[in-house]
């Protein structure tokens, strides 16, 4: 018998059913999905909540302007593309130094460089990742530095006051993104987030954009950073050749990985 869905995984699947017919009918999704009609309401009142689809009688019906990219949680996204992102931190720590001050967001691809930084001496993490601070419970010889603000569940990162970020300055920063064209730069799935990462990004002196070949040709709803302050991307061996290129073109420096 499958292991029951997580919340996420199920909305998810919810969604894709979406895309591919428009709508969607409870008795189906309960038998398809395993679980009670009861479940299947919540899980379409929480996806209407957020704007992807209007709620009918019996059912649910993808809205026009919804985006197809979702939020997942934190252990649903860092289960995917584990060997994308362990080549991409691996890339990524040749960049680190004894006494270095890093930024890492919230992303699952930025939390992948953590093993790389506790090797490393009298570093300062500046991050709104909670997951990243808490990793770093048992590394002494890293400083930790959190903004204030609300916390944002989904992610686990800490949003909202952007300004409370510590002023220091920054020698590296990690930054994960949902998205990467050439013609619009590095998009983000929800605005705080986004804002978040754009604050952190512009006090660092050297910031990666660090994300696998999946979020080639993808635009999120909000810009982290446009094309021209795109400087240092490094992703996965499975990113689209032609757009790589197209974003080389403007003269960004594009590290492919092979994993």
């Amino acid at each position: 018998m499958p292991a029951p869905m997580f919340a996420e995984e199920r909305r998810r699947a919810i969604l894709e059913r979406l895309r591919a017919h428009g709508r969607v009918v409870v008795p189906d999704l309960v038998e398809q999905l395993r679980v009670s009609a009861v479940t299947i309401r919540s899980d379409l009142s929480a996806l209407e909540e957020i704007g992807v689809l209007e709620r009918t009688y019996g059912g649910a019906v993808l809205r026009a302007d919804a985006s197809i990219l979702q939020e997942l949680s934190f252990n649903v996204r860092q289960a995917q593309g584990r060997q994308q992102k362990s080549a991409i931190a691996a890339a990524a720590a040749s960049l680190l130094a004894d006494g270095c001050s890093v930024a890492l967001d919230c992303s699952t691809t930025a939390y992948a460089l953590l093993p790389f930084i506790k090797r490393l001496s009298h570093v300062t993490v500046i991050t709104n990742s909670l997951r990243v601070a808490q990793s770093l419970l048992g590394s002494p010889q890293v400083d930790v530095l959190l903004p204030a603000g609300r916390l944002r569940r989904d992610a686990v990162s800490i949003v909202g006051s952007p300004a409370s970020l510590p002023s220091i300055n920054i020698n590296l920063g990690f930054f994960g993104a949902r998205g990467i064209t050439a013609m619009i730069g590095v998009t983000e799935i929800d605005s705080d987030e986004a804002i978040m990462k754009r604050t952190m990004y512009g006090r660092c002196v050297s910031p990666v954009i660090v994300l696998d070949g999946s979020k080639w040709g993808q635009v999120a709803p909000y810009t982290i950073v446009p094309p021209s302050e795109v400087r240092h991307v490094i992703t996965s061996g499975d990113a689209p050749e032609a757009l790589v290129e197209q974003l080389r073109t403007g003269g960004v420096r594009v590290t492919v990985v092979p994993f």
